[in-house]
């Protein structure tokens, strides 16, 4: 992973425009077509193989492995999806992504519904949260612990 010199939270300056390009290609979209707050589903209408094509993209473009399930529950955390938590989670997201279209769920989120509020926002954020802290990648040709 290359960071900029003196990055000590070791995120790279430019990923916000890494992630668009990773989904763009990923999605056979322009990256002018990506924006912060589309949903990868409803939006730019990824499927359930998209988001792990995404995820094997990221893990290339920035050295790391990614837990698929990470990535996606992003603030809802790890643990069961209890009512309370995914009250919480929908909370934080309004709050942190106000421009999503929250129009969309008029008898609210259920936890079915998780897969369409990722948004290219939602990986940038957990990445700048996690990305120091992933193992890397291993080099190829190197053997597997």
């Amino acid at each position: 992973m290359s960071t900029p010199p003196g990055d000590p939270a070791g995120v790279p300056a430019d990923l916000t425009a890494r992630v668009i390009a990773v989904v763009a290609e990923a999605l056979d979209r322009a990256p002018a077509e990506i924006h912060l707050d589309s949903s990868l589903v409803d939006d730019l209408g990824a499927e359930s193989i998209d988001f792990m094509d995404i995820v094997f993209r990221l893990e290339d473009e920035l050295g790391v492995q990614i837990d698929n399930d990470d990535l996606w529950r992003g603030v809802f955390g790890a643990g069961p999806l209890t009512p309370e938590a995914l009250e919480a989670g929908v909370a934080a997201l309004r709050r942190t992504v106000p421009g999503f279209r929250w129009d969309r769920f008029p008898d609210g989120v259920k936890a079915q519904d998780l897969p369409r509020l990722a948004t290219v926002g939602t990986i940038v954020s957990y990445l700048e949260r996690n990305l120091p802290l992933l193992p890397p990648l291993p080099r190829q040709g190197a053997a597997k612990p």
